[in-house]
């Protein structure tokens, strides 16, 4: 089984995903890796070239995206790459491609997550908002209690992607009811995803602390942005990451203690607000993180299929 990683990124989250690929390759054994992008600068991929060490590939895709004809609308020509990664020349050797965000912080070897036993064509981990919020079933046309993924950290199983045209499949249902990207993926592999480990997306440390997190995604608040709840301990890492570039300035530490304090505390008075909110505030009262956690992390030592209705499950609903 050959398996490789890539991230797919435009002109201004370029540095960022050379940033999060050079951690990849601290953490990690030896493993191909490509960063496919469109727009970045001279300037910029000659900073990447001296950082990744010609470890990962730049792969320009502006021609090729450009030269598909697919539709974009409002949503970055980089969010849609990874729909093309049954089309794309580089990936032909590989049977096993793990693609990640550029606001993905690994704590550990890829290759584990890459080469995982199978028995979907896709491994992605829940994304609990989402059962806040059940409506998304109606609007996209999924089963009742159908589960959702985010798309920030995946692996897709190449020969059966390729095998039932999934990715050709995504990239018309994005077309014709004008989604983006994870929306599509999850409507055309309902039913056909494993749960990943959460470990291995962390959106949300909870109880967990971030060196206990696999891969820690910043979904929120980003580590080069407001930094809204980014732990000190990850933020520099970010600026070790980036202190011999020139793009180190976004990750200057504006305050002096950890954002999302506030936040956090206001959390604690969702079982109040569950009592008078609306639904989704009541479900979020009810919701239990590490209980959450834990189910996941077993069905994934498992390799179990996604569950339906995962918000009965824990206890939520």
């Amino acid at each position: 089984m050959k398996s490789c990683f890539f991230l797919a990124t435009d002109a201004g989250y370029f540095p960022y995903a050379c940033l999060t690929a050079r951690r990849i390759l601290d953490v990690s054994t030896p493993i191909d890796g490509f960063l496919l992008y469109t727009g970045a600068s001279q300037a910029d991929l000659e900073v990447a070239r001296h950082l990744l060490e010609g470890k990962v590939e730049l792969v320009d895709v502006a021609d090729f995206m450009a030269n598909f004809g697919f539709r974009f609308g409002t949503y970055s020509i980089a969010a849609y790459t990874r729909l093309f990664a049954d089309r794309l020349a580089v990936f032909e050797p590989y049977d096993r491609i793990a693609y990640t965000d550029c606001d993905v912080l690994f704590n550990r070897d890829i290759n584990d997550l890459a080469r995982q036993r199978l028995r979907a064509p896709l491994l992605a981990a829940h994304d609990d908002y989402m059962y806040f919020r059940p409506s998304y079933r109606q609007k996209l046309k999924l089963a009742p209690g159908a589960p959702y993924f985010n798309s920030g950290v995946v692996v897709f199983d190449m020969n059966a992607v390729r095998e039932n045209a999934l990715l050709e499949r995504t990239r018309k249902t994005a077309i014709d009811g004008s989604m983006n990207d994870q929306n599509a993926l999850n409507v055309v592999f309902e039913g056909k995803w494993q749960t990943m480990h959460p470990s291995w997306n962390l959106q949300s440390l909870g109880e967990l602390r971030f060196s206990q997190a696999w891969a820690r995604h910043f979904a929120g608040g980003k580590p080069w942005g407001n930094q809204v709840g980014v732990e000190l301990e990850a933020l520099r890492i970010w600026r070790d990451l980036a202190r011999d570039t020139p793009w180190g300035r976004p990750f200057e530490q504006r305050i002096p203690f950890e954002r999302g304090v506030v936040k956090r505390f206001l959390r604690r008075f969702d079982a109040v607000a569950g009592l008078f909110g609306k639904d989704v505030q009541r479900r979020r009262a009810r919701y239990d993180g590490s209980r959450m956690h834990a189910i996941y992390a077993r069905q994934a030592d498992e390799g179990a299929m996604a569950v339906q209705f995962p918000e009965v499950l824990g206890g939520f609903a």
